[in-house]
């Protein structure tokens, strides 16, 4: 039996630095947007602040994982600063688990090859610091009261929202979550198991993710459902059993999630007026030009998938990735909530993780196609053009937080 490589210490020491750096970056931006330094940093986190000290914040939040643990630092220190080492806390473990997945996938430690590793710790980062793309007129420029073309984010929304503490705080579980279930496809239709370690760890995490943030959840759990429902009816319901061995998983967070909805949202609860049905309702308080918005957010991911799709290679995790992101387009574009939510665009979150996790594995997958040269160098260039464009719009739009600018 091989033992499993240690990680090269080269690979620790940069992964530690960078580690260093990122976390004491963002717990900058995130006590200064609890204190809303200098009339600046606009956030939720106001209302966030309100919430652990038990004062009437405006606003439900059934999803107590970041509140329980501001409480919890509530006891040791000032309510800003509790809410906002909280945040960083949640958002800190991230390029954790992300460095995990990213190793696995780039065969860092069974290869033993440093260079995988480090090449694996660069991408975890610059994953954290993609954005969408904007005129590159814009850099280095803040957006102005009445200059609505500095617009970066607004309609286009970005995958890394560092204005959003929940949606920061639910992605370390919904990494786990989203890349089990990939593997998960592969082989519960094979299985005959009612409990297996996948399932289980699947299912937990997931019930983590919606009690940090429910938007996650709500565009897996309809993708997932397609999937599955679509696989039993091409199979000729021949796979009952195996649909039902996976799909009993899901009960859990179901649960959780019909207590999330069931006063928030209904038509006449703290929701003021439920959920909505319509094209673009909300999507149109955005952006009044749809099809630009979603291209300037997937072009990275387009531009990898179409050069996949030439090759006639579509790897099960990217087409997954797809699938999820798909399943978030169609949520946001019709899917809204009623009442004072609506111009809050409040399904967009679900659909930046989409953006998210699409920007990931097609990064992985552009990677893993460089390493080995199944590409020619014109094509792989065209590629890493296009991971540049979204990595310069994003340190950009990444400072622009950093000095307090709009994220819009």
């Amino acid at each position: 039996m091989t033992a499993k490589k240690k990680y090269p210490v080269q690979d620790v020491l940069l992964f530690g630095a960078l580690m260093f750096i990122y976390l004491i970056a963002t717990l900058f931006l995130f006590h200064r947007q609890t204190v809303s330094y200098g009339g600046l940093y606009p956030s939720d986190m106001g209302s966030y602040v309100a919430e652990i000290q038990g004062l009437d914040s405006g606003y439900q939040y059934p999803y107590p994982i970041l509140f329980l643990t501001g409480k919890l630092f509530l006891l040791f220190t000032t309510p800003k600063h509790a809410m906002a080492m909280a945040t960083a806390l949640w958002n800190g473990l991230t390029p954790i688990i992300l460095k995990y997945y990213f190793d696995k996938f780039l065969q860092a430690r069974e290869t033993g090859d440093f260079r995988r590793g480090i090449l694996s710790t660069l991408l975890v980062f610059s994953i954290l610091l993609m954005s969408m793309v904007y005129p590159l007129t814009y850099l280095g420029r803040y957006h102005e009261p009445g200059e609505d073309f500095l617009y970066r984010y607004l309609g286009t929304f970005t995958p890394n929202p560092y204005h959003n503490a929940t949606y920061l705080t639910a992605r370390p579980f919904s990494v786990p979550v989203f890349f089990l279930f990939a593997d998960i496809l592969t082989f519960y239709e094979k299985e005959d198991r009612w409990l297996h370690p996948k399932y289980v760890l699947f299912s937990l995490f997931l019930l983590l993710s919606t009690l940090a943030k429910p938007s996650f959840t709500l565009v897996l759990a309809g993708t997932a459902g397609v999937i599955m429902l679509w696989r039993l009816a091409a199979g000729g319901f021949r796979g009952v059993k195996s649909f039902f061995q996976m799909g009993i998983w899901f009960i859990p967070t179901f649960l959780v999630l019909l207590y999330q909805f069931g006063d928030v949202f209904r038509a006449g609860g703290k929701g003021d007026g439920g959920i909505g049905f319509g094209f673009m309702t909300a999507w149109s308080k955005a952006t009044d030009n749809a099809p630009l918005s979603i291209f300037l957010g997937i072009l990275f991911p387009l531009t990898v998938l179409l050069f996949c799709l030439l090759h006639r290679e579509f790897p099960n995790l990217l087409k997954f990735s797809w699938q999820f992101y798909l399943g978030a387009l169609v949520t946001l574009t019709f899917l809204y909530e009623k009442g004072y939510r609506l111009p809050h665009v409040n399904f967009s979150w679900g659909y930046m993780y989409g953006l998210f996790f699409t920007y990931a594995v097609s990064l992985l997958v552009l990677a893993g196609n460089t390493l080995k040269r199944r590409q020619p160098a014109w094509q792989l260039g065209i590629q890493w053009l296009a991971y540049g464009l979204h990595m310069i719009c994003g340190i950009d739009y990444f400072r622009v937080l950093l000095q307090g600018g709009l994220f819009h």
